[in-house]
Parts: C-alpha cells; sequence; structure tokens
C-alpha cells in the first residue's frame, strides 16, 4: 500500500500455427468433397512423361528456332505459336518429370504480340464450419509480367474476409486480387502466391474454376496477343504497401490462423536492399502481424486480458467464464468509473475447449478465437462506441445470456424493454476546485439471434438471453457513450440501429478501414537478432502505437498517471488521483508518437493544457503568487488547477515543501514538446494555437528567476520529486536553457511579442551552467572540472539535500531537454553520469534505455529495457504495473519507454543534425522508419552491425543535414530517380539540398546501396508467444 504522502512514481511505502497441406491431388476440378476435407486442389490430369519424351520435345523446339537468332526464348516477340506450346511443352514435361504438380489453369498477361500463360494451383488447406483458408499459387508460364490482377468466381456464396501478399475487392461471387506492389513482377518461369480466410453460406465449398489473370483465360495453354497493356499496378508508396480492401472484414477465425508466408518467401542470401525506385518498400500488414499475441489457450484470467479499444472505448477483454470484458471510458470523471462488465458465459464451451486456438490482430484491432467447434470474433468498432462479439458454431437450440453487471456501492438506473437492456447512472464533479460539470456511465446491450428478450435480474445487472440464429450464429453488442444523462434505452436503441443484423463483413469494414489506414500511416521498426531480444522489443513498440491509438483518440488523454486507464480490469479500482494528470508519466509517450509520425495521438496531450490556460493561470495566481505566466501543476486536475490533497498540491508556494508543491518546469517542458512538434509537422496553425503555454510558462520562469551576486540567474524550488525547496535544482537550469532559445524561436515565426522576446534574449547568457557534483555526490563542483573527467550532473547547487523520489534528474538535460547528444559540447559529462547514476531500473518508468540511446550507447540501452521487462512486465500482453504483486491496472509508460527508446537508438534528430543508429544495441538487426523533422522521414536497414540502407524522405524544401553514417568515408547522395546529387562526400556532416517530395538514397561510393539486391521489408504473422527471461508476449 501507498503512504498517505505518496505521489504517482514514488517510492513510498496471439497463435498462428502454420497450416499443414495435404498431399496434392491428380485430378480434375472437384467441387463436392466433404466440408472437413483439409485440402482442395485444383489439377489437370497428365499422364507422366518419360525422359525420353522430354528429350523429344525439346530437340523438336531448338529445330523450329530461327537460325541466329538473338532475343532469347523468353523475349523473342517472333516466336510462333506452335513453337510457343511446345516451350510450354517442356516445361509441364520437366516440371511432371521433378515431381512438381501442374495447376488447372494456365493464366497469361496481354501485351502487344506477347506470350500469355501460367498455371493457378488453389489449395484449400484448412476449413471448419463456416469458414475456410486457402492458399494460390500464380506460376507465370508465358512473358514477364509487371502488374497483376487475378479474377474469379466463387460458386458456392464464399466471401474472402481477410486476404494477405496482395489487395482484393469482391462485389457478390466476382473477386478481383491484385499484386501486392512488392511482387508485381513475375518473371518467366517465375511465381507469386496469395492466401486469404474466408466465409461459407453453407458447408459446400466447390473450388472456382474460371481463373483469369489480366483480361486473358486462364486455359491451360501459353498464346499470343495483340491487345494493348493492361496499366501495370502502381508502385508501392514510401513505407507502406497497400492494405486489403476495407469492403469485406475478417471473418470469425478459423481454428488455426492464416499462414501467410513472408513476402517473398525466400529472401536472397547475403545482404539486400528495401529501397526500389526512390521507395522504402514495406509489407506493412505482415511486418505489424509479427507483433500479434497469440493464445494457445485460453486467457481465462484478467491479467491476461486483450486490449481491445477505439481510442474512447476501452474494453480490455478475457476468457473468464466464457467471455469477459471491462468497460472504461475516459470521460467518467473525477473518478473514472467504469461503466461495467460484460459477460457471456454461453462462450465457455470455445474458450474451455481442448483445441482453443486465439491470436489478436493487431492489424485488424480485433480479437479471433476458435474452439470446441465454435468461433467468436470480438473488437471495438472505430466509428462508434459499440464492442462487437460475433459467434458462429454455437448449437442452435442453446439457450444464450449476455450481461453488463455492476457492483457494490454502484447504483445504476436498470432499465429493460424489448431486446435491449441498461445500465446507467449520472453526477456532478463537485467541491472546491472541481468543475461543476456531469459526468455519467451507461452501457447497452443486445445481441443478434432468436427470441431476444431483455431483462434485469437485479438493480445492478442488464441481461439479454436469447438463442443463437438457426445456423449456430450470433452476435453480441454493447453500446458505451459518453454519458451526462438521459434516456438510456432510447440511446441504447438509437446506437444500435440494424447493426444486430448488419452482415460481419459490412460491419466491420469501417474498423478495418480505419486501423489498416492508421498502420499504413505510422513508421514501423522491425528488429531481428539472434536471441530473440530484438523482436521482443519489436513487439512491444509496436503493441505501443496499438495501444496508444487504442486509448488515446479522445478529447483529454487516455493514460493519466502513466496507467493504461482504458485496460483497467480491476472494476473501480484506482491507483493514483484519478482525475489528475501526471506529465512526467506522459511525456515518453509524446517521444514515442513524433518519431512514429502519429501525431494525432499527441493532441489530447496538447489540448488537456492549452484548453485550460486560464485555468491554470488563476490557479497560478492564488497558489504562486508574485509571478507572471503560469506554473502547469506537475498532478494537474483534468480542469486545470493542481489541487489533490489538503498539503500535496502541485505548483503551490503557500504550502510547506512537498513532492511538487514547488515543481515549477512542467510547463516548460509542455513547450518545448510544442516546438519539436511544430519542427515535425511544419504546422503553423499548430504553433499558433499552442504558443500560449510555451509564451507563459517562459514568463513564469522569467520571474522566477533572480539575478545572485555572481551575475547569473538563480532559482529556488524543487528539484522534480526527488529533492523539494532547494537551490539550482538542474531542472530548472535545464528548463530555462532549452525553452528561452525555442520560445524566441517560435514568437519571431508567429510575429509576435517582441517585448518577450527581448526580454529572452537578455537572460538567456545569464543563466548558470548545469550543476555538478563528484561521483559520490557530496561536493558542489563547476564545470573547470570537466577536464579532469571525475565530476557528473549533480540534482542541484545542493547535492547533498534529501532525496524523496528515484529520479535521475542529472540526465534531464540529455532528454527530454536536448542540450546534450552522444557527441560535442558535455557529451562526455553526462556519459559519467549515465554511468555513475543513483537509481537503475527502480521503476517501470525509468528513463534509462531511453538516456542510453540519446547518448550513443546501444548495448546499455537494450541491458536496460531487459532489465526493465523482466522487472515490470507483469501482463503477457505487454503492459507493466508499476507495483508488479497488483494485476488489476495495467501500465502504458513502460511500453512508452520502449517504443522511444527504439526510436532514438535507430534515428535523431532533436537538433536538426540527422543521426542514423547512434544509439542502435551492435546484435539487433533492424529494418525501419522514422518520422523526422518538417514532415520528412528517415529510413535505416542494419545487418551485423552495419548500415545497408540509409535513404530520406523530404517533406520539405531546405536542406537535410546528415551526419555521416561511415565517418570518413565517401558518400555519395543519389535522388529517387537515379541522379547523383551529392558526390565525394567525407566531411564529418552532409547537407542535401532536399527539395519536398524528394526522396534520398545515402550511400557508401566503394559499397553502394544500389549494387545490392532488391528485397523489401516483410515478414509474416506471429504463430507462437514471444518469451524474454521470465516474461512473455501471448499464451
Amino acid at each position: 500500500m501507498m503512504s498517505p504522502g505518496a505521489v504517482r512514481g514514488h517510492l513510498s511505502p496471439l497463435g498462428r500455427p502454420t497450416a499443414r497441406p495435404g498431399p496434392q491431388l491428380d485430378c480434375e476440378p472437384v467441387g463436392n468433397l466433404t466440408a472437413n476435407r483439409a485440402l482442395r486442389t485444383v489439377r489437370l490430369r497428365r499422364r507422366p512423361m518419360s525422359r525420353r519424351t522430354i528429350l523429344r520435345i525439346w530437340k523438336g523446339a531448338r529445330r523450329r528456332r530461327r537460325v541466329g537468332d538473338g532475343p532469347s526464348r523468353e523475349s523473342a516477340p517472333w516466336r510462333t505459336n506452335s513453337m510457343r506450346l511446345k516451350s510450354h511443352r517442356l516445361r509441364m514435361a520437366l516440371a511432371a518429370a521433378a515431381g512438381v504438380g501442374v495447376g488447372a489453369a494456365l493464366i497469361g498477361v496481354p501485351s502487344a504480340h506477347a506470350a500469355a500463360g501460367c498455371q493457378v494451383t488453389y489449395t484449400v488447406t484448412n476449413q471448419w464450419p463456416g469458414g475456410f483458408g486457402t492458399n494460390v499459387s500464380v506460376n507465370n508460364l508465358g512473358d514477364p509480367v509487371n502488374g497483376w490482377k487475378l479474377t474469379w468466381s466463387f460458386g458456392g456464396g464464399q466471401t474472402i474476409s481477410q486476404l494477405w501478399n496482395g489487395s482484393y475487392t469482391q462485389s457478390g461471387a466476382q473477386v478481383t486480387v491484385s499484386d501486392a506492389g512488392y511482387n508485381a513482377s513475375i518473371p518467366t518461369g517465375g511465381s507469386t502466391s496469395f492466401g486469404f480466410n474466408g466465409t461459407l453460406s453453407g458447408s459446400a465449398n466447390p473450388v472456382p474454376t474460371d481463373f483469369v489473370l489480366n483480361g486473358t483465360p486462364c486455359t491451360g495453354t501459353v498464346t499470343t496477343s495483340p491487345s494493348p497493356s493492361p496499366s501495370p499496378s502502381p508502385s508501392p508508396s514510401a513505407s507502406v504497401s497497400p492494405s486489403a480492401s476495407p469492403s469485406a472484414s475478417p471473418s470469425v477465425s478459423p481454428s488455426v490462423s492464416p499462414s501467410a508466408s513472408p513476402s517473398p518467401s525466400v529472401s536472397p542470401s547475403g545482404n539486400s536492399t528495401a529501397w526500389q525506385d526512390g521507395k522504402f518498400v514495406v509489407d506493412v500488414p505482415n511486418v505489424v502481424r509479427r507483433s500479434n499475441i497469440v493464445l494457445s489457450k485460453a486467457n481465462t484470467s484478467s491479467a491476461q486480458f486483450v486490449p481491445l479499444g477505439n481510442g474512447t472505448l476501452g474494453a480490455p477483454a478475457w476468457g473468464g467464464g466464457g467471455f469477459t470484458a471491462q468497460l472504461n471510458r475516459n470521460d467518467t470523471f473525477p473518478d473514472r468509473k467504469s461503466p461495467g462488465q460484460v459477460a457471456i458465459p454461453g462462450l465457455s464451451r470455445l474458450t474451455g475447449a481442448s483445441d482453443f486456438k486465439g491470436y489478436f490482430d493487431l492489424y485488424d484491432g480485433t480479437l479471433y478465437e476458435s474452439g470446441g467447434g465454435m468461433t467468436l470474433k470480438a473488437y471495438v468498432r472505430a466509428d462508434t462506441s459499440q464492442l462487437v462479439v460475433d459467434v458462429t458454431g454455437a448449437d442452435p437450440n442453446s439457450s444464450q445470456t449476455a450481461q453488463v453487471k455492476l457492483w457494490s456501492p454502484r447504483n445504476p438506473r436498470a432499465e429493460a424493454s424489448g431486446s435491449v437492456a441498461t445500465l446507467s447512472e449520472s453526477w456532478t464533479d463537485g467541491g472546491t476546485w472541481a468543475s461543476g460539470q456531469t459526468f455519467g456511465t451507461m452501457a447497452g446491450v443486445s445481441a443478434g439471434g432468436r427470441n431476444v428478450r431483455a431483462s434485469n435480474p437485479d438493480s445492478r445487472t442488464a441481461q439479454v438471453s436469447f438463442q443463437p440464429n438457426s445456423d449456430g450464429s450470433f452476435r453480441v453488442i454493447v453500446v458505451s457513450p459518453g454519458w451526462k444523462g438521459g434516456n438510456a434505452l432510447t440511446t441504447a436503441t438509437g446506437l444500435l440501429g440494424t447493426d444486430l443484423t448488419r452482415g460481419s463483413a459490412d460491419l466491420a469494414a469501417s474498423t478495418l478501414s480505419w486501423w489498416h489506414d492508421y498502420w499504413n500511416s505510422v513508421g514501423l521498426i522491425k528488429i531481428t537478432s539472434g536471441d530473440g531480444s530484438g523482436e521482443y522489443f519489436e513487439n512491444m513498440r509496436t503493441l505501443y502505437l496499438y495501444a496508444i491509438a487504442a486509448s488515446n483518440r479522445d478529447t483529454l488523454p487516455g493514460t493519466q498517471a502513466g496507467e493504461a486507464n482504458l485496460f483497467n480490469v480491476g472494476q473501480d479500482t484506482q491507483p493514483w488521483y484519478p482525475a489528475g494528470y501526471w506529465f512526467w508519466n506522459l511525456r515518453m509517450m509524446i517521444q514515442a508518437n513524433l518519431s512514429a509520425g502519429a501525431f494525432s495521438m499527441n493532441t489530447p496531450m496538447f489540448a488537456l493544457y492549452r484548453t485550460n490556460l486560464s485555468n491554470i493561470a488563476a490557479w497560478t495566481a492564488a497558489r504562486y503568487p508574485g509571478h507572471e505566466g503560469i506554473c502547469v501543476p506537475e498532478t494537474m486536475r483534468f480542469n486545470g488547477n493542481g489541487s489533490w490533497y489538503s498539503g500535496n498540491e502541485s505548483c503551490d508556494s503557500t504550502i510547506a515543501p512537498s513532492y511538487n508543491s514547488q515543481t515549477v518546469t512542467s510547463g516548460a517542458e509542455i513547450g518545448l514538446w510544442i516546438w519539436q512538434t511544430y519542427l515535425a509537422t511544419d504546422d503553423r496553425a499548430f504553433l499558433s494555437a499552442n504558443y500560449p503555454v510555451m509564451r507563459d510558462s517562459a514568463k513564469f520562469l522569467l520571474s522566477h528567476a533572480k539575478a545572485g551576486s555572481d551575475g547569473l540567474l538563480h532559482t529556488h524550488s524543487n528539484a522534480h520529486e526527488t529533492q523539494w525547496s532547494i537551490n539550482d535544482p538542474i531542472t530548472d537550469v535545464a528548463a530555462m536553457q532549452a525553452l528561452f532559445p525555442v520560445t524566441v524561436q517560435a514568437a519571431q515565426t508567429l510575429g509576435v511579442d517582441s517585448d518577450l522576446v527581448g526580454r529572452l534574449q537578455t537572460a538567456i547568457p545569464k543563466i548558470r551552467p548545469l550543476p555538478r557534483t563528484d561521483f559520490g555526490q557530496t561536493q558542489v563542483l563547476s564545470p573547470s572540472s570537466d577536464s579532469a573527467g571525475n565530476d557528473m550532473l549533480a540534482l542541484s547547487a545542493q547535492p547533498t539535500a534529501a532525496k524523496h523520489n528515484v529520479e535521475n534528474l542529472g540526465l534531464e538535460p540529455v532528454w527530454p531537454y536536448n542540450l546534450i547528444g552522444d557527441s560535442g559540447n558535455q557529451s562526455d559529462l553526462a556519459k559519467r553520469t549515465f554511468s555513475h547514476r543513483s537509481y537503475i531500473t527502480e521503476t517501470d518508468w525509468s528513463f534509462d534505455a531511453l538516456h542510453a540511446a540519446r547518448l550513443g550507447l546501444g548495448n546499455d540501452m537494450r541491458t536496460a529495457l531487459i532489465a526493465n521487462v523482466n522487472k515490470y512486465q507483469v501482463f503477457p500482453n505487454g503492459f507493466a504495473s508499476w507495483d508488479p504483486s497488483k494485476l488489476t491496472n495495467p501500465y502504458l509508460e513502460q511500453l512508452g519507454v520502449t517504443a522511444a527508446a527504439v526510436t532514438e537508438g535507430l534515428v535523431q534528430d532533436y537538433d536538426g543534425t540527422l543521426r542514423i543508429a547512434p544509439g542502435w544495441p551492435s546484435t539487433w538487426n533492424a529494418d525501419g522508419t522514422v518520422y523526422i523533422q518538417h514532415k520528412g522521414k528517415a529510413h535505416v536497414q542494419i545487418r551485423n552491425g552495419t548500415l545497408v540502407t540509409v535513404a530520406v524522405e523530404a517533406g520539405a524544401d531546405g536542406t537535410i543535414t546528415v551526419r555521416n553514417p561511415w565517418p570518413g568515408q565517401d558518400v555519395t547522395v543519389v535522388n529517387g530517380g537515379g541522379t547523383t546529387v551529392l558526390a565525394n562526400q567525407t566531411g564529418a556532416t552532409i547537407a542535401i539540398p532536399a527539395q519536398a517530395g524528394t526522396s534520398y538514397l545515402i550511400q557508401r561510393a566503394s559499397n553502394p546501396t544500389t549494387s545490392l539486391p532488391y528485397w523489401p521489408v516483410g515478414g509474416s504473422p506471429a504463430t507462437t508467444a514471444k518469451h524474454l527471461g521470465s516474461r512473455s508476449i501471448g499464451l
């Protein structure tokens, strides 16, 4: 238990096993195989050929070739159909002799007098009640193909629900599958493949036979065509591969998950590059799905929850009692009460089955499970406040229930009418410094099935009873909107609309579209390593990017003290001050979001302070009198004041010193993040809207600092929460050194506050140096001690003052204040401070890894990440607990530090100089994209400690300054069209004259990236849980 004086952060007292294909059938297409057959294959009937026959065909083909022909047989446009058929027969014969099955259809690519022909092998890899999985292989027997579309018609009402290695559309029975960009080219004799999951309208699953490629029917012959070539598919965009069309949603998962092979399936030996034609090509769906949460057994404990959410409504779900999910919203202040827990006990047959399988698909934002002949698909819709649970395979004659339940002492209004039941309550946020606003919770439940009846078994339960549909399917929808009172039944009924009877694909389409667009907009980082640690932290970063999007799309942040508040599973339990926000525990998320290009995920963070500016000013005037501007409370109530319990207020000089009573630098740090965001986005409107926070925070520090006898500015306040009421805390000094110059730049950019600019420019040279001390932290030292190498950065000018928390404040100038980096001024001093820091892995939010990355200590970053995970990551979904003994309130802050550290280790440009892999572990390979200043991106590939690909995309005109990735070596820069922009660059930095929308490849002259074979960044969906020491992601 925490002591009454404890403040947030103090030390006070999924499985996708690859489906096994069955034997190939040497027969004509058959459509009436039994439903439980695991394999269906289209084949042509053909007798085996002897080697003599093969040789005769080959000799005949040679005799028919023209004398002196120059082009190869693949490119000769003058060959006759007879010759093509002979060549085709030879290839077929060689395939037969080698034991390779011959597909049912030959698919051709029409071009001017081009040879067209290919074979298709359509294999049903798995089938279950209501669904199936299929792999399709396309082998090109004609001229080379560059861009393809394969079409066919289903004959049994099948519907594609999820497809990989391509994109698709379906209209009725007609299906069109297009290449994924990276697999657009199929050379003569080459092949490509894709796979998909589908749903069945009945038990029949006839195999399609009418395959057509680029307009040419698949007849099993090679033909010529004078028709014009179709337009090739667009080349893949940088860092983003085409995603599956949102016109159809993923169906309920099969008993085994899609066995999507990497695309392409076999990489070239040696190094390769994903850079092609000025683009960095990534198979986004499969790279994201490398980090799926795999469940090889049911997650029956609440601590094993899967984090379903849409950014405003969270529904952590687990398999206890069949299916349970807790509803959480971000607008139930001041106590963050839950709208209730959802229970569907009839799903115990699924979760208790011996063949249970499940996985949480991050790319879809959807949970898929199967077992006992049943399947489940659950997700929170991206476009409305609904939890959707789709089920198939239930006993049509069974009785089912779905409930939303609350607990004592909650006292909701319970109502039921027809097929809808609700629980609702509202209250007023009252008291001193309260908002006076009305808040509340509401949850409504209904089901799609037969004989649906709503009831309230007790005053805290809303229930629907029903039977599944005649085919064994049913749907449960729970609605939980923002609530301030009103008619709950009318509201719930309106939110449900016709959604209980809409098609599964139609209902899920908008959610799939949102998540797919999101993943295609952020920078992904793939990591591989010999010991699996790289893959583990790739998984954690990808989980972070999911979790922040699933919890931080509301008006205010969805995490208030580093917790993952929308994924709370402890009913109404809140370990801290649920009405307040700790900026210390949000900062790492702002960094992670910026680096990933997830700029909108920071919008609620900035809105919290911008919209409360007048309230913060009123609090400052009352509680920190005699100052200009604003003192932003470190623990700030959602309505903009520093109240908590008596004696522990923030930004309050009228009370005795305490954790945050004299912490005065939170506003300065927020101001720095505003400036960093402007540099990243060039969004002048954003800067204009948020500049007042920068301005007023700078004014406060100006009025707070007093000139000393040495002519320098000094302050008396807290060194954050660790030292209280002391002289010259390092946080104050760093805040002034960092904030004052950028506030000047912001004001000049906007053309405002010339008087303030003058005052700041006068103050900047008077800011004192960062405080120093010895390694024992007993002496006050000056910068002159640096040369001896025996000093470190101190917490304050009083290094022996009592310590109340475990913050390594000596490293704050490194990050987040951006004053010291991996080289240059004071870098060695900061590295000594890191080596002699007082607190190592002391909290789940420990910034050790992030500081190591910024200082260029890549292996130390890896060590710190591993240590922190092994101590605090107690949830098998990647979340941590500040107190590992408590498993009801997961924390997002550890994932945030991990995500920020990984990106900072790979790419940094906080000061305008782009650094490539400055703090990357030597044993990790990487393929990644990091967003950089001025709407740009940096793409990096590392193999065995060597940079393989370094490229940048310019988002604006101007000079991109890059630290030479290969110090002292001759470097050239070519643009996306292959034109040399800079040559013979051997200096420490390279200045690229960039144009917006142009990409630039930076390469060694002695070993150019352009000489490497092309290979896109790909992956395969996770099939097993990942493990790191005693910790895991998945079950």
